[in-house]
């Protein structure tokens, strides 16, 4: 695949995080059963499970339809992605996304020849399209709600701390660098980006349109590309550190950290494998978030963990000096 980037595109190439792509691609991570995400897998299929949604069943049906191990996800799934959008926002625009949109996914996901479940879905809804966008939508809302949604805040401190790190890499070094880093599989040329995953598709978003570039922790190991009229141009990819998305906190109630630091503060460095805010911090260990800003402002002064502001939100990391001191220890 070949996105083509004119001088009018590389000024709006712009980053974004989106809740409705974590939640699509964790779809694909379920199913597969990516080995990075287990841990998640596992609580997301007790979830699912325990739910008490009487469509839950129907609702499940219809998005691994949509969303399959590999190959093409519907389009329609994940429009274009803008600025602040909350999951319902972009829910709302799944929802408005025109029948003969909807229509062209269906026939792609026709054209792999289905059988079983997923053909007779197909059908089902290519009969009423009208009929099946509400479904769709509502089964996007129950999935987002029941294995997505406890795990957001994590999801976006990972996904805010990677776009905070591509743009302090876009001011130093310019957009080729950034396009450099992003996948194996995108390589930047002369005239834009060339994609070795994915179909080139006919209708292509018009020149000037820009690029969305979407750190997405479910992608991995892979990515994911939208070019297609009449979205913008997006390309979803696995953000830095997602590797320790699910680690557990370290067992640090007889480390030589929790000697040197106390058990809470040990505990609260053990914790910033991604970037947290205060109150997410108090939630995962169950305490104040007093308690846990007073621990944070000596950590911070003392160089093991350091504050980055996203917005009007304060995430906390593990410094330099506390990833040396966890290593040695």
């Amino acid at each position: 695949m070949f996105i083509t980037l004119t001088s009018e595109d590389l000024t709006k190439v712009h980053f974004e995080a989106s809740p409705l792509w974590e939640t699509v691609t964790s779809l694909r991570a379920l199913q597969a059963g990516t080995p990075l995400h287990r841990p998640w897998i596992a609580e997301a299929r007790q979830r699912i499970t325990a739910s008490e949604e009487p469509l839950g069943r129907e609702h499940l049906r219809i998005l691994t339809t949509l969303v399959q191990p590999q190959g093409f996800i519907a389009d329609s799934l994940t429009p274009t992605p803008t600025r602040a959008d909350t999951f319902a926002e972009a829910l709302n625009a799944v929802a408005e996304v025109p029948a003969e949109l909807w229509l062209r996914d269906l026939d792609c996901l026709e054209g792999r020849k289905p059988t079983g479940y997923v053909r007779a879905t197909l059908d089902e809804l290519r009969a009423d399209v009208d009929a099946a966008v509400p479904r769709i939508v509502a089964a996007l809302r129950w999935y987002w709600h029941t294995a997505v949604e406890p795990y957001w805040p994590k999801l976006r401190s990972i996904l805010l701390a990677d776009i905070d790190s591509r743009l302090d890499e876009l001011s130093r070094y310019g957009i080729q660098e950034v396009f450099k880093t992003l996948h194996p599989s995108v390589r930047a040329t002369s005239t834009g980006l060339e994609i070795t995953r994915g179909c080139e598709a006919t209708d292509l978003p018009a020149p000037g349109s820009g690029l969305i570039l979407v750190p997405n922790a479910f992608v991995w190991p892979s990515t994911l590309v939208l070019n297609i009229a009449p979205f913008v141009p997006t390309i979803t990819y696995a953000p830095r550190g997602v590797g320790r998305l699910w680690e557990t906190t370290r067992e640090t109630r007889e480390s030589p950290v929790s000697r040197l630091l106390g058990r809470t503060r040990a505990q609260i460095l053990a914790q910033l494998d991604v970037p947290m805010t205060t109150t997410q911090l108090a939630c995962a260990l169950d305490l104040a978030a007093g308690t846990v800003n007073s621990h944070l402002k000596v950590l911070a002064d003392s160089g093991l963990a350091e504050a980055l502001r996203a917005g009007r939100e304060v995430f906390y990391q593990r410094g330099r000096v506390g990833e040396e001191l966890l290593a040695r220890a």
